[in-house]
C-alpha cells in the first residue's frame, strides 16, 4: 500500500485547508507548538502542519516502506520521521504539546498501552486529536458505500467512539470536543475513481478483489454518465481529547 499511498490517500486541495483550519486553534504560534503525528504513513499530515504552522512536527510510524515514502520528502528543518508505534513512542516524557491520530487508531492493537504512551509524551494540559472512523458513525461515507457496500461491513468493525472516549479517560485524558467535519475528498467522482483504483484505503484493501473490480466498473460508469460533475464530500469524525491527569514530580 505504501507505493500508492500518497496518490491515492492525497490531501485535495479543499481538504488540507480544511483541517489546517481545524487544528489551527490548538497551534500556539508564539511557543513553537511541538506535533506529534502519531501513524503518519507517508507524511501527508506531518507535512501540512509543518507548513501551515511552522512547527516543529514528528511523524511516528511503524511501516518502513512509508518511512522510506516520507523520508524522501523530509526536506525542511521543522519536520522528521522516526520509526515507533502507538504502543512505544521514541520521545521523551511531556515533549509535545499536540498529538495528532489520523485514521490510525483502528490500526493500533492495545489501545490501553497508546493512550498511556499519549499521557506520557503530551505535556500537562495538551491536547490529542484524533482524526477518524467509528464502528457506530458510518453515514459519512456515502460514495463509498454506494458503490463498494461490503466496506461498510469492515467499518463496523471498528472501534465505536464510545469504546475510544472510555480509553482515554482511563488515562488521563478528558473528551474536551466531538464535531463531525465535513471534508471535500475529491473535487469530481472522476477524481474520487481514479483514487479508488489505487486501492490505497483499508477498507477496500480488506474486501475481495471480486467486489472490489465490481465496485470499480460501477463508479467508472457512473462517471462516463454524470453530466454536472460535484465534488465527493465525507463526514469524517473529529474527537479532542485533553490531557487532565495530576502529574506529580519526583522528590
Amino acid at each position: 500500500m505504501s507505493a500508492s499511498y500518497q496518490s491515492g490517500r492525497a490531501l485535495s486541495s479543499e481538504a488540507a485547508s480544511t483541517w489546517a483550519a481545524v487544528v489551527a486553534p490548538f497551534v500556539d504560534r508564539r511557543t513553537n507548538t511541538k506535533i506529534l503525528d502519531l501513524g503518519a504513513g507517508t507524511g501527508r499530515f506531518s507535512w501540512l502542519f509543518a507548513r501551515a504552522f511552522e512547527a516543529q512536527v514528528v511523524g511516528i510510524e511503524p511501516s518502513t516502506a512509508m518511512l522510506a515514502v516520507a523520508d524522501r520528502e523530509a526536506k525542511v528543518k521543522n519536520l522528521a520521521f522516526a520509526a515507533g508505534s502507538g504502543e512505544a513512542i521514541p520521545l521523551r516524557d511531556q515533549s509535545c504539546d499536540l498529538a495528532w491520530l489520523s485514521h490510525v487508531w483502528h490500526h493500533i492493537r492495545d489501545h490501553q498501552a497508546c493512550a498511556r504512551e499519549l499521557q506520557r509524551v503530551v505535556s500537562a494540559g495538551g491536547h490529542v486529536l484524533v482524526r477518524g472512523t467509528f464502528g457506530d458513525q458510518l453515514d459519512g461515507f456515502p460514495t463509498l458505500f454506494r458503490f463498494w457496500p461490503a466496506t461498510r461491513q469492515i467499518c463496523q468493525q471498528l472501534p465505536t467512539i464510545q469504546q475510544t472516549v472510555v480509553v482515554f479517560e482511563a488515562n488521563g485524558f478528558v473528551l474536551a470536543e466531538h464535531r463531525r467535519v465535513q471534508q471535500t475528498t475529491s473535487a469530481s467522482l472522476g477524481a474520487f475513481a481514479e483514487r479508488t483504483r489505487l486501492r490505497a484505503d483499508t477498507a477496500l484493501a480488506l474486501i475481495s478483489d471480486a467486489e472490489f473490480r465490481e465496485g470499480q466498473a460501477s463508479i467508472e460508469m457512473a462517471v462516463a454518465h454524470e453530466h454536472v460533475p460535484g465534488p465527493v464530500i465525507e463526514g469524517i469524525e473529529f474527537l479532542v481529547f485533553r490531557e487532565n491527569s495530576i502529574r506529580t514530580s519526583a522528590a
